[in-house]
């Protein structure tokens, strides 16, 4: 199981970085690019045994606090003049993302209740600019070779499906795997072991 959990993983990492074309010229395929690796590849990476250790309010705070800082407009765009730019920006969300899931999903000092809160807590922090993008009146998240029309949309339009893209299937992972935390350990506490 664990080493199917990590070759997934491994293949969602390599399946984000071939949609560096289309995130190039496509503010939501960017932002698809993010949430393979933020809500897929890192979680199966932790599963399948790759873990970076931090006390886990330092590993929350890291993953936030890098999430927030790449999703500011000026920051995306810098990244995306140029190609190492891309590979920063992407290796620092993957990295933090590990760090964050590692307390989650691999061994902690935490119980499944504090791991459950710090899900929460990071998904409601993490939905902030994906809700602003989506309810925005016009667009300000335009990539520097931004292309939208090629695929018959507007910026805007473009701009809400990332917004979208990052407020729903995002919180349907954290939430997942926030309840499927929470149950467990109220489920612990009603049959102690």
């Amino acid at each position: 199981m664990s080493r199917l959990a990590a070759l997934a993983g491994a293949a969602l990492v390599l399946v984000a970085a071939a949609m560096t074309p289309w995130g190039e010229t496509l503010f939501a395929a960017h932002m698809a690019q993010h949430l393979l690796l933020i809500a897929l590849a890192a979680p199966l990476l932790v599963l399948g045994g790759l873990e970076i250790a931090l006390p886990p309010l330092l590993g929350w705070a890291l993953f936030v606090t890098v999430f927030l800082f790449w999703h500011w407009p000026a920051a995306f765009r810098w990244a995306a003049l140029r190609p190492e730019r891309e590979i920063l920006e992407l290796g620092s969300i993957l990295l933090a993302a590990l760090c964050f899931w590692s307390d989650v999903l691999g061994r902690s000092r935490l119980n499944d209740g504090g791991r459950a809160l710090l899900v929460m807590t990071a998904a409601i922090l993490t939905d902030l600019p994906g809700v602003v993008m989506l309810f925005a009146p016009s667009a300000f998240c335009a990539l520097p070779r931004e292309n939208a029309a090629a695929f018959g949309l507007t910026p805007l339009q473009d701009q809400q499906i990332a917004g979208l893209l990052m407020w729903v299937p995002a919180n349907l992972i954290f939430f997942g795997i926030a309840t499927f935390l929470f149950a467990r350990w109220i489920g612990g506490a009603r049959h102690p072991t």
